[in-house]
């Protein structure tokens, strides 16, 4: 769906924001959702969630301490072309994403980085493969895409942005327009959802769940732990920190009824946007985050 300026400001109206939508305006983003649809399976090459990938020849599967990643799902960007996210994507080929259902792992620690796979392959030449372990991979279903939008999260460092913007441009921030904000940005997430509530989603702002992900992004991603105050402590983490605004949403996947992320969380896959440029997805970071 499109989302003009006018119904943008008609909703910022409608949670106490109107005088202020052109404040809010520059910060709304793209964002290509997704769902599943009843189809349990899609043909070779096609956008589809769970089962066994469709890979092309010579694939070498991601492993993770020993273990074979669990695949998560594909997307072949012919099928979402029409649509925006935001991404500097190339217009063909298919994307692929794995993960350690096993064990879980959160993104804060450097040892985890290979818990997760991200990869990108011409579309042309794919085989389908069985899942490694077929009683943690996920049901099979083909994937619907919708345009979605998406404001920055208030628990997320742009969101404290977006409060002092509103802040200086003379609204009182108080609990009311707080709550306000918070409902705004659930509803324009919600906007061509056939779900709502449901957050799969390709570019855009991530949907957080709990705080800011950039910076542990970038400070995992140089080998800091930051299970805990240590790593934003550590005396690299100040010049790291200048690396924060390289880092991009790629990917949220949100629980539904066939997948939980801890206690009814989200994951999300980060990348540069100099490596998506380059199309390289080997330094992609992945967190979790949980209620």
């Amino acid at each position: 769906m499109t989302l003009t300026q006018q119904e943008f400001t008609a909703l910022c109206a409608s949670h106490g924001f109107g005088a202020h939508a052109g404040v809010l305006l520059p910060w709304l983003r793209p964002r290509v959702g997704f769902s599943r649809r009843a189809e349990a399976d899609a043909p070779i090459g096609a956008s589809r969630i769970g089962g066994g990938p469709d890979v092309p020849a010579g694939f070498t599967w991601p492993t993770h301490k020993g273990r074979p990643l669990d695949f998560l799902l594909q997307i072949n960007l012919a099928d979402v072309q029409g649509l925006q996210c935001g991404l500097d994507l190339p217009a063909e080929g298919v994307l692929w994403l794995f993960y350690d259902t096993d064990t879980q792992p959160w993104g804060y620690d450097p040892a985890d980085r290979s818990g997760h796979g991200v990869r990108l392959f011409d579309a042309d030449g794919l085989q389908r493969l069985p899942a490694p372990d077929a009683e943690t991979a996920l049901a099979p279903s083909a994937l619907a895409f919708h345009q979605s939008w998406s404001l920055p999260h208030p628990f997320s460092s742009e969101g404290e942005q977006v409060a002092q913007a509103l802040r200086d441009a003379g609204l009182s921030w108080d609990d009311d327009a707080e709550e306000g904000y918070y409902a705004l940005v659930e509803e324009v997430a919600d906007l061509g959802s056939p779900t709502p509530g449901e957050r799969h989603g390709m570019g855009g702002w991530s949907h957080n769940v709990q705080g800011d992900m950039a910076l542990e992004a970038q400070l995992v991603s140089h080998g800091l732990y930051c299970g805990d105050p240590s790593g934003y402590g550590d005396p690299r983490a100040a010049a790291l920190a200048a690396g924060v605004a390289d880092w991009t949403l790629l990917l949220q996947l949100d629980s539904d009824d066939e997948a939980m992320w801890g206690d009814s969380g989200m994951l999300y896959a980060w990348v540069r946007r100099q490596d998506l440029t380059a199309r390289d997805l080997s330094q992609t970071w992945l967190g979790l985050q949980c209620c």
